[in-house]
């Protein structure tokens, strides 16, 4: 089960996730992130302190995320990865493609 939450931050958009992210809802993110991009909400952080799993299907709607957002010339940041998700990123070279931060603090302090 998934539950996204999203709120503005000043100018910045946090998209909340708790769970899991996997096959069966990783399209309720992608909705998430596209509905952030029409709002032309163009900084968004991806807060991954309550989510437990991120599948396949969840990794590459953060990507196709972070493509658009380049296209935009916005930016998409994810913070509070557990150890798990952190460890899962780095297996497939994506701790390489998305800035990452310890906290939605972090994350938000560095616009």
């Amino acid at each position: 089960m998934l539950d996204i939450q999203s709120l503005r931050q000043g100018d910045v958009t946090v998209i909340t996730l708790k769970g899991r992210v996997d096959g069966s809802n990783a399209s309720q993110l992608e909705v998430a992130l596209q509905n952030a991009l029409v709002a032309k909400q163009y900084k968004i952080v991806v807060d991954l302190s309550e989510t437990s799993f991120v599948s396949s299907a969840g990794m590459r709607a953060l990507l196709k995320a972070r493509s658009e957002t380049q296209d935009k010339r916005s930016e998409l940041r994810l913070a509070a990865l557990t150890p798990f998700i952190l460890d899962s990123f780095k297996l497939v070279g994506l701790d390489k493609l998305f800035k990452l931060y310890d906290s939605r603090q972090a994350a938000l302090a560095d616009f």
